[in-house]
């Protein structure tokens, strides 16, 4: 006879119900007043299924986007419209943070003000190089 003893000392399901609710919550929160929430899920403990039990409930949306830079991170519309899956990794692809946000963009996708300023300088020294040079004809 097997038994279905949990070798690891975690209950298959821990945090993710939690979890849930905080989420539920912060969306009220975020449709009331704008605010947005963060989940820190390394700062939770997990048993063995939550992980993929929020993955099932939540499911994927219909966007997703890799940052690289100083190592990769992953942002993942879920199917709940205002919640995102979002992973950050070091060089070597060991998570370095796992994050569930509450907002209608995560900070991470959205545009910092020091490199809109190297944009407009680029597009701006492009746009000075690109200018046709007047003939003695003209």
């Amino acid at each position: 006879m097997t038994s279905s003893v949990n070798t690891d000392h975690q209950p298959p399901l821990c945090n993710a119900k939690p979890i849930l609710n905080e989420l539920r919550h912060g969306l009220d929160r975020l449709l009331a007043g704008g605010n947005a929430t963060v989940i820190d899920l390394q700062r939770i403990p997990f048993g063995v299924d939550d992980e993929r039990y929020l993955r099932d409930a939540l499911g994927d949306g219909e966007v997703h986007a890799t940052i690289n830079t100083l190592g990769k991170s992953t942002v993942q519309e879920t199917g709940v419209a205002g919640v995102w899956w979002v992973t950050h990794y070091d060089e070597a692809g060991s998570v370095l943070g796992d994050f569930l946000e509450i907002t209608t963009i995560p900070e991470v996708l959205k545009s910092q003000h020091q490199d809109i300023m190297r944009g407009l300088r680029k597009l701006s020294a492009s746009l000075e190089i690109e200018q046709p040079t007047k003939t003695a004809q003209e």
